[in-house]
């Protein structure tokens, strides 16, 4: 595992000693086996900020669908965004190894304007990191995705943490992710009675817990035309149910 932590530090500092650093504009950290690696990462590239000042894009933890998620001990993801000024999308995958802990964290609440994408994907994403998330200032974010997950993995949340965003926290969102989630049913009562889906472009629930009531509840919204797509894709959604959904003036996403 030291061979592996150190291998990607060399390799980000063979890069920072390249003449173009300062044009590189996204850097993808992959799988990984040791939580502690995560840590390294985010310390490198908080070290870098002064190197690669092109920076738009970082993620950390892309993974292929065959692969399991990589672990991730409690790491602070604003000393990125405190770095990164001018970061456009952060995405960070990984799993809560220790769940007697907050694995993600944004400390302190800060304001980062130019923000574009957020994606955090987990097999469980606890309350705490949620409300981080939701304090955050992020005017001009257009993208957020939110893999929820279980219990049994760290994912403690309900719909009462999700509130602050379905309610406009985030007044730009084009597109609004809640995946993996063991309460899509919730989820989407809640923005069924809500306003934000007359801004959004695209509204994701899938991989979720999805059944027929909570597609009626989204059926029976009177602006869901205003959306281009929805995506119930991998839920419990009945087939009589989805050919009621794709009479709508929309795209539905339902494999």
């Amino acid at each position: 595992m030291e061979e592996c932590q150190v291998s990607t530090s060399d390799k980000l500092n063979k890069i920072l000693q390249d003449d173009c650093a300062t044009e590189i504009e996204a850097l993808v950290f992959g799988l990984w086996t040791d939580d502690g690696i995560f840590a390294s990462i985010i310390n490198a590239l908080v070290a870098a900020n002064e190197k690669l000042t092109n920076l738009k894009a970082i993620f950390i933890g892309d993974t292929k669908n065959s692969e399991w998620i990589s672990p991730i001990a409690p790491s602070n993801l604003s000393r990125i965004l405190e770095a990164y000024p001018n970061l456009e999308v952060l995405q960070v995958c990984g799993s809560n190894r220790y769940q007697e802990y907050v694995w993600l964290k944004f400390t302190p609440p800060l304001t980062h304007k130019n923000l574009k994408a957020l994606i955090v994907e987990s097999g469980g994403l606890s309350h705490q990191s949620i409300n981080h998330i939701c304090k955050l200032e992020l005017p001009a974010l257009e993208y957020l995705e939110l893999w929820l997950g279980s219990d049994y993995y760290g994912g403690d949340s309900s719909i009462s943490d999700l509130m602050p965003i379905i309610s406009g926290a985030f007044p730009k969102l084009k597109y609004l992710g809640l995946r993996n989630s063991g309460y899509s049913n919730n989820i989407a009562f809640a923005i069924a009675n809500s306003s934000i889906i007359e801004n959004l472009v695209e509204l994701d629930l899938s991989i979720g817990t999805l059944n027929d009531d909570g597609a009626k509840a989204l059926l029976d919204c009177p602006v869901i035309n205003s959306l281009d797509t929805l995506n119930i894709s991998n839920n419990n959604v009945s087939n009589m149910m989805i050919q009621r959904l794709e009479q709508l003036e929309i795209e539905v996403v339902s494999d």
